[in-house]
């Protein structure tokens, strides 16, 4: 980072607008320069700090010795955006945008008038296609009009969402004539409709959907042909499920659950949809909008086919000698690619999902494996690489030779998949030298990585000790080097030893501990004596591990999904994979100082007090690291209690 923006002193507009969404999300508006942001609570709290008097790295070296401090890149992340946006800026001046600034219109619509406008304009619209007899085909200088008509019906969409908006008390960004889509037209910039919440992004999107049915309803009257092909081409235009379109935005404002869900309901359509619909078991968060999305682009397809084709069929039969002549021969040529298009996406779909359903039992990520180069260790060595790992620490050398001597050694390039999620796996991997990235789908279908493993960590053994399917996918980041136990051997060699449950808990337990900072220069076998002491507890959207004021006896460390911290009924923090509780009531013998429940369905490790008692006696460091956290927490909530009193 530069050293120019460590040492800028920024202070946080006054200029701001907040809406707070069901989500919890917190949303911000410059309102000096037509920006936004959505924040969650720590990065809101992060802006807070930001009074004019204090560096950047002044701020950053505060929260950094706060509890739960942000990651330093995403810290400067947050601080770029904000002031390139103008949420923070130098000096008393506010920053202004003029090319930014919203107009206040004359033209204003009611919610009310809106509403009853959109729907007249798309009844009558949709009656006067539906009983129309007006033909298709314009004639050669009819195309022109209808090109004219095309730019006409957009810039009346934009308009009426203008005058929406203005009505209900927003912002009208941008009001200008674009000429960067091949044809002219009015635009206005649309999205201080966040602002107003669902109802104004729906309105505002419904009547410029409404626009098109208006333009063939003039067509229709008219009897004129060019005007109404216009309005079948704009109602198309603004109808597309695809990118930033009104129909997207509807959808959008009417089904979604979180605001900030990512763009990708395109990804879902293309990666699961035609799978989800043999696979009702799996439970999407926003499975309502994705479904609702894929839904109406198939629709939204089929209509393209069918308007496209009906049009190539009329205008082979308007001209007999269609293809002697090179301004209709244009026209079949380009409706024959608009016809195909859809047949071409739709067979593409249907291959994409028949792949994806057939791929784990037909065609295994791991039976691709093979020795790729690369000189396999010696049996002293490997004996000695597996007893320092935690999983085999355990076992005696008698016990290791077996294990070693049934272990295939594999070497793999960087970018290669060793492990596919889905697949039916029959191999668990030790990784002897290199990096690989643990990557899980997320409900779009997009591979998102979620960890790095390093050398002597080991991964695949779930799907191997529970007979599930795997549950993420691996990808070898560098040049990797792995021993592999293949699962008969997995059975004879280790479930006989160590017992399953031993073995998923010594795997899982011991990996998430040792990325912990308290535990990471813990040895492997302390390490693994304390992992088994742990148990997962499960905890549903809600559901409390800690109440205020009441009695605890357990330790807790968030293994995944988030808990929400509250003192007297106000949230104070949130934590994550990695944060713990409850030590403050063990260490001083008092009760919980604070409720923390689960924010949705999460995880977390238990440690009974006697065991954790055992914990920071044992180990100087990992108990002065705990009491440090725990004494910032007792000041921390005593400021509050007598800021609120």
């Amino acid at each position: 980072m530069t050293p120019s923006l460590n040492d800028q002193k920024l202070r946080l507009s006054r200029s701001l607008e907040r809406k707070d969404l069901p989500d919890g999300t917190r949303l911000l508006k410059q309102t000096n320069c037509g920006e936004y942001l959505a924040l969650n609570a720590q990065q809101e709290a992060i802006l807070a700090e930001f009074d004019g008097q204090q560096t950047v790295q002044e701020v950053l070296q505060g929260l950094l010795h706060a509890e739960g401090h942000p990651k330093i890149r995403a810290f400067y992340d947050l601080v770029l955006a904000a002031r390139e946006k103008g949420f923070l800026h130098e000096g008393e001046s506010e920053p202004i945008s003029r090319q930014a600034k919203g107009r206040r219109w004359n033209v204003r619509c009611t919610p009310t008038g809106a509403l009853a406008l959109a729907l007249c304009l798309i009844g009558a619209g949709a009656s006067a296609v539906a009983v129309s007899e007006v033909s298709l085909i314009p004639t050669a200088p009819g195309w022109f009009l209808t090109l004219l008509s095309v730019s006409l019906g957009l810039s009346l969409a934009n308009v009426l969402a203008g005058a929406v908006l203005s009505g209900l008390g927003r912002e009208v960004y941008r009001p200008e004539v674009r000429l960067d889509l091949v044809l002219p037209f009015f635009s206005v910039d649309t999205r201080d409709a966040l602002m107003g919440g669902r109802r104004v992004e729906a309105l505002a999107a419904l009547q410029m959907l409404a626009a098109p049915f208006g333009v063939a309803l003039v067509g229709w009257t008219l009897d004129s042909t060019p005007v109404f092909l216009a309005g079948y081409v704009t109602a198309l235009l603004l109808a597309s499920p695809f990118g930033g379109s009104p129909a997207h935005a509807l959808l959008h404002a009417l089904f979604r659950k979180q605001h900030e869900l990512p763009r990708c309901a395109d990804t879902f359509l293309n990666q699961k949809f035609l799978a989800q619909l043999f696979n009702w078991k799996e439970s999407l968060t926003e499975e309502r909008y994705f479904i609702m999305h894929s839904t109406w682009a198939l629709v939204w397809l089929g209509a393209v086919f069918r308007f496209a084709s009906e049009l190539m069929a009329r205008q082979a039969s308007v001209n007999n000698n269609v293809l002697f002549e090179p301004g209709a021969q244009t026209v079949i040529y380009l409706l024959m690619l608009v016809v195909a298009a859809p047949l071409a996406y739709l067979l593409w779909l249907v291959m994409k999902a028949a792949h994806r359903l057939l791929a784990p039992s037909l065609f295994s990520t791991e039976g691709k494996l093979n020795f790729d180069g690369g000189q396999r260790p010696g049996p002293d060595e490997t004996v000695k690489f597996l007893s320092s790992t935690l999983l085999f620490s355990q076992l005696s050398e008698a016990e290791l030779r077996p294990v070693a001597e049934a272990m295939e050694f594999f070497t793999v390039k960087p970018g290669a998949r060793i492990i596919r999620e889905r697949d039916r796996g029959d191999l668990m991997f030790v990784l002897y030298r290199g990096r690989v990235e643990v990557q899980k789908e997320d409900e779009a279908g997009s591979l998102r990585p979620v960890a790095q493993l390093g050398r002597g960590e080991v991964f695949g053994e779930i799907a191997l000790l529970q007979q599930v399917p795997r549950t993420s996918s691996v990808v070898a980041l560098d040049a990797t080097e792995l021993f592999a136990l293949k699962k008969e051997d997995f059975d004879r060699l280790l479930l006989s030893t160590l017992g399953a449950k031993k073995i998923q808990e010594v795997v899982q337990v011991c990996a998430f501990l040792r990325r912990n900072s308290i535990f990471a220069d813990w040895p492997p076998h302390a390490l693994m004596k304390v992992a088994g002491q742990f148990t997962f507890q499960d905890c549903a959207a809600g559901a409390e591990v800690l109440s205020e004021g009441r009695h605890n006896e357990s330790f807790y460390i968030v293994y995944e999904g988030e808990f929400g911290v509250r003192k007297a009924g106000a949230q104070v923090a949130t934590l994550g994979p990695g944060d713990f509780c409850g030590e403050i009531s063990l260490l001083q013998g008092t009760a919980a100082s604070a409720n923390v429940a689960a924010l949705r369905n999460s995880r977390c490790l238990k440690l009974g007090k006697d065991s954790f008692l055992q914990l920071v006696s044992r180990d100087f460091l990992t108990g002065m690291a705990i009491e440090r956290t725990s004494d910032k927490r007792v000041v921390a909530l005593k400021k509050k209690k007598e800021a609120a009193n």
